[in-house]
């Protein structure tokens, strides 16, 4: 999908602010009621709500013609407001503390407006530009943000449905890296093998710092090494697989 393949709709699009409230709430809160039953820490719980506001950003960006950032934005807020009366109606230890409540709307509205600039990239047609040449930094941004929420999503929910079994943990973080280097190399125009690789080691890095100043676990120096590692070679591994899918279909588009 391109922004040229519709007329450029003007003004606030009232219908993908909507949409974006009921996958919002679909998302946000389905991932919170997963998660408290078996995480209860507040920081975890709150992590992975935030995240559910990126994704909710990126389908608005993504799906809906022309740009809309702000209609990403007024969803996430909009999202946040229900789901402030639906844990106050269940009695969650989470929003408890007006300070978390700030903070998790501060951080939710700004976390939809990157979803939303994240799902504007990938909405980007590969025809729209020529094939780059040289390092593209904002595919990297892309792939931190999709790479990262793909690891609170694919581990935090994967986690409880095994009873937390590790082995199931570590091919979650791996296939997350693999999805996020595939949508990156798929929906980028050229080349972009090195772009997801770099977003790997970042996104692993983000992990590190949540888990190591957010939860407060300390994380052995061995584990962060192999974490990056993990992150580098599977996001290659996975722009490779996505820049083979890119040129089948554009060998199919031409014939």
């Amino acid at each position: 999908m391109s922004h040229e393949a519709s007329a450029e709709p003007t003004g606030m699009q009232w219908k993908w602010v909507i949409l974006g409230v009921v996958a919002g709430l679909a998302i946000v809160g389905a991932s919170y009621f997963i998660v408290a039953p078996t995480f209860h820490s507040d920081e975890i719980q709150a992590v992975v709500m935030l995240v559910g506001y990126a994704v909710t950003g990126v389908i608005v960006g993504y799906f809906s013609p022309g740009v809309t950032i702000k209609e990403a934005t007024v969803a996430g807020f909009l999202v946040f407001i229900f789901m402030l009366v639906l844990l106050y109606a269940t009695g969650a230890e989470l929003i408890e503390n007006q300070s978390i409540n700030l903070l998790l709307l501060l951080l939710g509205v700004s976390i939809s407006w990157v979803g939303g600039w994240v799902g504007e990239k990938l909405q980007g047609s590969h025809g729209d530009a020529a094939h780059h040449t040289g390092f593209q930094w904002k595919w990297v941004l892309t792939g931190v943000v999709l790479g990262f929420a793909l690891n609170i999503l694919f581990v935090f929910l994967l986690a409880p449905a095994f009873k937390i079994d590790l082995n199931v943990v570590l091919a979650a973080f791996i296939a997350s890296f693999v999805a996020t280097g595939f949508i990156v190399g798929y929906k980028s125009p050229g080349v972009t093998l090195k772009e997801p690789a770099v977003a790997g080691l970042f996104a692993v890095a983000v992990d590190w710092l949540f888990i190591e100043f957010g939860i407060t676990l300390s994380v052995p120096s061995k584990y962060l090494v192999a974490g990056l590692a993990i992150g580098f070679l599977f996001s290659l591994f996975g722009a490779w697989l996505g820049e083979k899918y890119q040129e089948s279909v554009q060998s199919k588009a031409v014939t």
